[in-house]
């Protein structure tokens, strides 16, 4: 090789090394919010207790150690059904609708981030469909979700492949939430219209899991994340509101919070770190947190307005 050359390799090398480190090292963005509008989504950081993600109306907004609200990334699309992997660090899935600045399609599909929300990348059904509730399988391989545009239904995707399938989920219908069983692969949780239903074939087939709830609305549902005999639901009816199960569903108990007749709860979020604590959003925009597994709240947002600690 002639000296010229060697140069030129040697600055080839170079330059890709500046370039590759200037990726690698590109610091994460945030950004202050005062204003949070329509929750969708909310998910303890599984390897920061200090962290709650908030999918929200104008993007994915993070609470930091219960007092610092930033939106995470430069995107702001709604985003509709969002959750969080169990177990791969930084990854997360969304679903819903592009921001008036993006070239995404309407609706985006499902889309994966793998740097904790920093950026985004379509994995599955761009432009199909439109998933108002999401979940993880316990094989953390499997995700469903609700869609509610073009061939509304149930659908079943394959995180690794971006695959998926229209799953047929005879007896589901009018579904507020979904929520997959922790350790059982094909257990899946779901609050309808008509009351609480459950899955044990990966969504194929549906059945009421408590007659005591059969016709109250259930907006929304949560396992325990380490123990899945313990389970959560919102029954908007006065006598049920808030309530729990702690043997996998067949009794329940009201914990005494009930939102009146213009709102409910929509989401849970339970700390896999510390296990009382418990996050809950309404339709209101409103956001509360639990120390002692549901029996008191303290209000983080008051109709999208975060209250400053």
């Amino acid at each position: 090789m002639t000296t010229r050359g060697l140069a030129t390799t040697l600055m080839i090398g170079f330059t890709w090394i500046l370039l590759s480190s200037a990726s690698v090292s590109a610091p994460p963005r945030f950004s202050p919010v005062d204003q949070i509008h329509h929750i969708h989504g909310l998910a303890v950081d599984p390897n920061d207790p200090a962290i709650v993600y908030i999918a929200t109306h104008g993007g994915l907004v993070r609470l930091v150690d219960g007092k610092r609200w930033e939106y995470v990334g430069e995107g702001r699309s709604d985003l509709m059904g969002f959750t969080v992997h169990p177990s791969e660090r930084g990854v997360m899935y969304v679903s819903g609708h592009p921001d008036h600045s993006s070239h995404l399609p309407n609706p985006i599909g499902v889309m994966v981030s793998r740097d904790g929300g920093q950026s985004w990348q379509p994995l599955a059904l761009a432009g199909k469909v439109d998933l108002h509730a999401m979940t993880i399988g316990a094989d953390g391989k499997t995700l469903y979700g609700w869609n509610v545009s073009g061939a509304p239904g149930l659908y079943r995707i394959s995180v690794r492949e971006g695959t998926w399938a229209r799953v047929d989920a005879t007896g589901l219908q009018d579904v507020f939430g979904l929520a997959a069983h922790p350790e059982q692969s094909d257990t899946l949780l779901s609050g309808t219209r008509d009351g609480l239903v459950m899955s044990r074939d990966g969504g194929r087939t549906w059945s009421p899991v408590s007659g005591a709830l059969s016709g109250a609305p259930v907006t929304a549902v949560a396992y325990h994340p380490k123990n899945p005999r313990t389970l959560y639901a919102y029954a908007a009816r006065p006598d049920l509101g808030l309530i729990r199960s702690e043997d996998g569903g067949e009794q329940w108990k009201s914990l005494g919070f009930f939102l009146g007749e213009k709102d409910a709860v929509n989401v849970f979020a339970i700390s896999p770190h510390q296990l009382e604590i418990i996050y809950v959003s309404t339709f209101t925009s409103d956001l509360y947190r639990s120390e002692d597994g549901g029996k008191r709240w303290q209000p983080l947002v008051r109709h999208g307005r975060p209250t400053r600690r």
